[in-house]
Parts: C-alpha cells; sequence; structure tokens
C-alpha cells in the first residue's frame, strides 16, 4: 500500500528539483540521501541526480492537485530545455526514464558532455537572489537559470555568479554528494550577500541576455516543436538563404564563413564551444546527426539564419531546388536539320561540378548537332545561351555540297544563318574536328535514348562494341595508373566510370581493385584480446597510483584509448573478453571504503577530528554510514594498525 508523505516542501520559482530535494533531505532528518530518494523515489541512490527519476512513485504520494507532472518537468528541470532535440526513437524512451525509472541510460548526456554541456558542472548562485531568497522564504535555493553554462550574470539582477565562497575560497555546494546551499551565510560565517564582484560588463550582459531571449523562446515551443521539424526547418532554410547545392548537400565553407562573421560582428564567438573547422566535417552533423549535439551552436544558428528562434521556427517558406535546364525538349538550332528550332532533344547529360555550376549537354538525333549550357542555382545573369561544340556530320556535309557548286562563302554562311569566318574554317578542315571523347560517349547515350524514344531500335552491334571499347579503355588506364584507387578513378574518369558501373557493374567489379570497405575488415577476436590487454594494464596502474575517486568501468576506459570506447559503446557484443574484464577490475563498494580509509583518517587529523572508533568515522563521512558488518570488521581491523590520534 503507498502511503502519502506527511510533508513536502513548497515550491519556490525556477527552483532547481535537485534543490527541492535536498530541501526535503534536510527538513526530515534522514542520515543520507539512499534514504531520501527512497523516501520520494523509490531508489536506493546516494546522490542527487540533474534529472529525476521514477516521478510517477513521487506523484503518487503527493496530494492531488499540488502541481502536474508535465507542469513539474517544465518548471523545476532541465527536461523541456532539452527536449526539442532529443530524436524521436529516443524521447519516448526518456520520459519512461523520468516517470517510471525504466532503462539504465545516462540521460544526463542529453544536456551535452564536456565544454558544450548545456548547464554548469558548478552551481552557481546570484548574492542578490539569495538576499532576497532569504528575506521573502527564509532560505536559499537553487536557481535553474544560473546554472546555463553561457550565463555568467544574474538575468534579473545583472550581478556575476558565484561558485565559491569570498571569504574562505571554499566550493559553496557540491551536488554529487548532496551538498548545498541552505543559508545565505558560508560554513565560515561569511554573509555571502555581500560579495563584492569586479564591475559589470555591460556589454557582456547585454549578450547574454539576447542568448537567453532566444534560448527562451525555443523552451516555450518546446511542447510543440520536435527534433525533425527542427531539422527539416534547417534544410530549407538554408536552402532558402542559397546555401544548399543542387547535389542536396549544402556549402559548408561559404555557410560556416558567414555564420563565423556573424558570431564575430554580434559579439557572440566566445560562447560557441564547437570548432566549426574540426568538428563539424559533415552536413550530418547539423542536419541528421543522431546524437545531441551542442544544444547553444542550434540556438546561434537560427539567431544567424533568421534573426531569432522565433523568426526561424515560425517561417513558412518552402524550398525546392528547380530542375536545371527545365525538363525538355529542347529545340535543335542547326539550320539545315529537318527539326530546325524543333523540340527534337527529348534528354540531356547533366553533370555537377562540386556545386559552383551544374553542366548540360545536349544533342539532337537527326543532326548530330550537339551544344552545351551551364545553370547556376542563384545567378543566371552572365549565362551565355549555349556553346556550340559540333555542328554535326549534316552540317559539314552540307557546306561542302554548297561549296561545290558554286556558292561563295558569304552566299553560304547566309544560307546557314552563320558568319563568312565560320564557314571558311569549316571548308580549311579536311574533316570535322575532333571532340572530346567524353563528349562523344555522353552524345551516344543521348543519341541512343532519343533515337529509341522516337521509336527506332539501336543495333545490338553498336551497343557491343561500345561496350568493349569502354572496357579496354578501362584496362588501359588500370595498367597506366598502377595502384589507382576506386576514388582517384571516379574523380579523373567521372563520366567513364560511373557510365560502366550503370551498364556493366558485374565486369567493373571484377576487374577494378577492391573497394576500401571490403579491403579492410576488423578483427574482431584479435582487437577484444588486445584491449583486454591494454585496459588489465591500465587497471593495474589505476590501483597502484590509489586514485581518490572509486575506480569504476568508466575511470578505467577514461585512462584508455579513446577508440577503444567507442567500440564498446557501438559494438560491446563484439568484445566479451573485456566485457568480464571491466567486470572483474571494477572496484567494489567495500574495497573503496577499505582502500580510502587512510585518506579520511589523514582529512580528520587535518581538521582536527578525532578518530576514537568507527563511528566517529561515520559521523565525519557520510559514505561509510552506508557499509555492511562484514566491512565495519575490516574497517575495525585496519583501525587497530593504524595511528588514529592527531
Amino acid at each position: 500500500m503507498m502511503f502519502m508523505l506527511s510533508y513536502f516542501p513548497t515550491l519556490y520559482p525556477d527552483e532547481d528539483s535537485r534543490s527541492i530535494i535536498f530541501r526535503y533531505h534536510v527538513l526530515s532528518g534522514n542520515s543520507d540521501f539512499s534514504v531520501t530518494n527512497s523516501e520520494l523515489f523509490g531508489r536506493s541512490s546516494y546522490r542527487l541526480t540533474v534529472f529525476p527519476r521514477n516521478l510517477n512513485f513521487l506523484f503518487d504520494q503527493l496530494p492531488k492537485g499540488i502541481m502536474s507532472m508535465n507542469d513539474f518537468l517544465f518548471k523545476h528541470t532541465y527536461f523541456h530545455w532539452v527536449k526539442p532535440f532529443i530524436p524521436y526513437d529516443r524521447l519516448s524512451k526518456t520520459i519512461e526514464e523520468i516517470k517510471k525509472n525504466a532503462g539504465d541510460s545516462n540521460i544526463a548526456a542529453l544536456l551535452g558532455k564536456g565544454q558544450d554541456r548545456l548547464i554548469s558542472d558548478n552551481v552557481r548562485y546570484c548574492p542578490e537572489c539569495m538576499k532576497n531568497d532569504s528575506r521573502k522564504y527564509g532560505e536559499v535555493y537553487l536557481h535553474r537559470i544560473h546554472q546555463l553554462t553561457f550565463i555568467t550574470y544574474c538575468p534579473e539582477h545583472g550581478s556575476k555568479l558565484i561558485m565559491h565562497c569570498p571569504g574562505c575560497h571554499k566550493i559553496l555546494a557540491r551536488v554529487k554528494d548532496g551538498q548545498l546551499l541552505a543559508s545565505i551565510e558560508c560554513e565560515c560565517g561569511r554573509n555571502l550577500s555581500d560579495c563584492k564582484e569586479e564591475g559589470i560588463s555591460t556589454n557582456n550582459y547585454n549578450i547574454e541576455q539576447r542568448i537567453l531571449t532566444n534560448f527562451y523562446q525555443m523552451v516555450l515551443y518546446s511542447k510543440q516543436v520536435s527534433r525533425e521539424e527542427i531539422f527539416a526547418k534547417l534544410r530549407n532554410v538554408i536552402g532558402l538563404k542559397g546555401y544548399m547545392k543542387y547535389s542536396g548537400g549544402f556549402d559548408r565553407k561559404q555557410l560556416f564563413q558567414h555564420f563565423d562573421d556573424f558570431l564575430k560582428e554580434n559579439g557572440l564567438k566566445d560562447y560557441l564551444t564547437t570548432n566549426l573547422k574540426t568538428q563539424v566535417n559533415s552536413d550530418s552533423f547539423i542536419l541528421s546527426s543522431k546524437s545531441v549535439k551542442n544544444i547553444l551552436l542550434y540556438v546561434l544558428f537560427m539567431m544567424f539564419l533568421s534573426g531569432s528562434v522565433e523568426n526561424f521556427i515560425s517561417e513558412n517558406g518552402a524550398f525546392c531546388l528547380p530542375i536545371p535546364f527545365g525538363n525538355g525538349p529542347w529545340i535543335c538550332k542547326n539550320p539545315v536539320c529537318e527539326g530546325y528550332n524543333l523540340g527534337v532533344i527529348k534528354k540531356c547529360v547533366r553533370v555537377d561540378h562540386g556545386g559552383r555550376y551544374i553542366s548540360g549537354l545536349f544533342g539532337c538525333p537527326l543532326c548530330g548537332f550537339s551544344f552545351s549550357r551551364r545553370w547556376k542555382l542563384n545567378d543566371h545573369s552572365n549565362e551565355k545561351p549555349y556553346a556550340v561544340l559540333t555542328m554535326g556530320p549534316l552540317w559539314h556535309a552540307t557546306v561542302w555540297e554548297l561549296h561545290s557548286s558554286g556558292l561563295s562563302n558569304n552566299a553560304i554562311a547566309k544560307r546557314l544563318k552563320t558568319s563568312p569566318t565560320q564557314i571558311k574554317l569549316s571548308l580549311n578542315r579536311s574533316k570535322e574536328p575532333a571532340s572530346d571523347t567524353r563528349i562523344l560517349q555522353s552524345l551516344e547515350v543521348l543519341w541512343a535514348s532519343s533515337i529509341d524514344n522516337n521509336g527506332e531500335v539501336a543495333t545490338t552491334s553498336e551497343v557491343t562494341t561500345l561496350l568493349k571499347e569502354n572496357r579496354e579503355k578501362i584496362l588501359e588506364i588500370l595498367r597506366n595508373n598502377n595502384g589507382i584507387s576506386r576514388t582517384e578513378l571516379a574523380k579523373r574518369y567521372n563520366h567513364l566510370y560511373f557510365k560502366m558501373f550503370k551498364n556493366d557493374r558485374d565486369w567493373m567489379e571484377q576487374n577494378l581493385p577492391p573497394s576500401k570497405k571490403n579491403q579492410i575488415r576488423k578483427d574482431w577476436a584479435k582487437l577484444d584480446l588486445e584491449y583486454c590487454k591494454v585496459l588489465a594494464a591500465v587497471a593495474d596502474d589505476l590501483y597502484r597510483l590509489n586514485p581518490a575517486e572509486q575506480i569504476k568501468k568508466y575511470t578505467i576506459l577514461a585512462h584508455s584509448h579513446k577508440v577503444i570506447t567507442e567500440h564498446l559503446e557501438n559494438a560491446p557484443q563484439k568484445f566479451p573478453r573485456v566485457m568480464e574484464l571491466l567486470k572483474s577490475k571494477i572496484e567494489s563498494d567495500a574495497d573503496y571504503l577499505i582502500r580510502h580509509l587512510p585518506v579520511i583518517i589523514e582529512q580528520m587529523k587535518k581538521y582536527n577530528k578525532r578518530v576514537i572508533s568507527l563511528e566517529s568515522i561515520k559521523t565525519y563521512s557520510p559514505m561509510y554510514r552506508r557499509s555492511t558488518a562484514e566491512v565495519d570488521e575490516r574497517i575495525i581491523s585496519q583501525l587497530e594498525t593504524m595511528i588514529i590520534w592527531p
């Protein structure tokens, strides 16, 4: 049967859930946080976590109408600060973990890691807020707004936020150990509301306020906007601003250069911890990454694209890429062709030149006339109508026929709608000038497609001959470029490479060098053994160093190579030996209490605390209160061999 809580602290405006739990703990008189967490959440945990778990357990014990769980999440946790950036397939699992304690993932990682973390690792207080809270409520509490990493001044008072006592210089709170401020006075007796910080930088304060305003706009929309909608809008707005390439990617170099200029011009550069040049190496980092990245990066990015987060979210302009040169058909400009000025050209070859422009190759199937055009997404002002590649055999034959009949160059030029110079150049050649082989190959494809569309059939012998010729070209390239990779081959012989892969894939796979993805296969069993040796040595070194913290799985991994951690996180099933080794090397709570005992005794001596019994140690250090009877005996036995008087 579930019992109702006999009391629960009044919730203060913008109060961090950790502060609420801490105030309950102080009022309850519980010996340690495991008892408090058990009462509130049905969990035996010794820590204050940034996201509470098993909220259903707590709300089942509270009077009806005190506050809804959704309101609690919105007003007293950081959940809605990160909700818009949680992937859809992870969102429901995260809610389950918070409400029902289902799963054991590190949901605090949603706030970011390292320098990209959204909230500060060390809790911060505003001296003016502490004075007001103490006067109004009789106690101080932790404000969520002060914990944002980019905030250094209190948004309400402009006071510099503090983490240490200016008198004794001790850290004000250790949230992981369950120690928060309850009074306006430090343990040393210093009144923290009297802190005299350096003068306020009005410019920095205004910049922080601008970022905060946009951040809160995101929070206000968090109930309606999903991560997938944000990414869709990002792609759309990037396109509307002209940064999208025809290939579907975006011009990162130009986009990030303009973004960097925006940050510098607006004094925002120092607030972005993500290095755009070294960390953002693909479009997916911005537009489709599976993990939660630096949330502040996205806020600043929206400000850059749309002026504000609110404008970004409310914009509804649609973006689509036009089809270069349209869908056809295209007209033939050869005056001697029976299809002159008619749409007889049904297909074109389009080539993307690294996002700079699109080139199009067009060929008439009736006369052989061919031309090319260029197309740019945002600039059509300097484009020529077309550039002639070859007038085709029919045109050249007509020139010779008219010349043989006795017509002058001027007369021929007038009839063929060209210049006498062009006629003269054509007559001076013994045959039609040779075209680029890549152009001829493309024209063959175009003409064959167009003829097929007109109901005629290309002969099998012609297709077979072209196939053999292209195979010989590939083999010749491989002979002349020993060791050339597929990537280099595709770059240098783009058209031929992709055409052959489309029409003759089996032959290409048999004759080309193996691709890298098939060439290098990881020997997971071998890596498992190698990583075991490395991690065993790391663990042994850690125990020799005798660190202050308990040696856990990630303590060992943090001192090893980063690639090992990445492999274990992405494919733990491939490393059975490593997983067993880590289990054997993890330090148990009992072993840690014994190993850490000399450190505790030295601390007690330092502060003139008498070590007269096991109880005196438990009084000084709460973590020893969770020891078992067996561990108590081991501690007493070790105490007898040590100097226990200061």
